[in-house]
């Protein structure tokens, strides 16, 4: 049976980016927690640590004119926890409209390892080209 606990932690998380909530964050992510972006673009790659991950997230708003996200669904697995979204952006003339998965592992009841995956990776690196 799946511990319904992973949902709740990936529901939070997501309210928590969400709402621009660093405490909450903090609460919610591990120490280490590791972020793996896909890509090729100068958002990509791997960033670690709980610092780490608030700067990435708050670059991404800071870069872009306009930067909006909305949740589509959460697929809870034993230890691992997928959250769909979707994301629309404006940065310097361009235009985003793409899906995303972040697949969420959880060690301790926290978020130790992340990775986001672009549903149209192209997109995504030219946006943030």
């Amino acid at each position: 049976m799946v511990d319904s606990t992973n949902g709740e932690l990936a529901r939070a998380a997501w309210n928590a980016v969400s709402e621009s909530d660093v405490a909450a964050i903090g609460r919610l992510v591990a120490e280490d927690v590791v972020w793996h972006a896909s890509g090729r673009g100068s958002r990509s790659g791997d960033v670690s640590g709980r610092a780490g991950i608030l700067d990435y997230l708050a670059g991404i708003g800071e870069d872009a004119e306009r930067f909006d996200s909305e949740l589509e669904d959460i697929l809870v697995g034993e230890t691992h926890t997928a959250i769909l979204f979707r994301v629309s952006g404006q940065r310097g003339g361009r235009r985003l409209e793409s899906g995303f998965v972040l697949l969420l592992r959880f060690e301790d009841n926290r978020i130790a390892e992340v990775w986001s995956i672009a549903r149209d990776q192209h997109a995504i690196d030219e946006f943030w080209a």
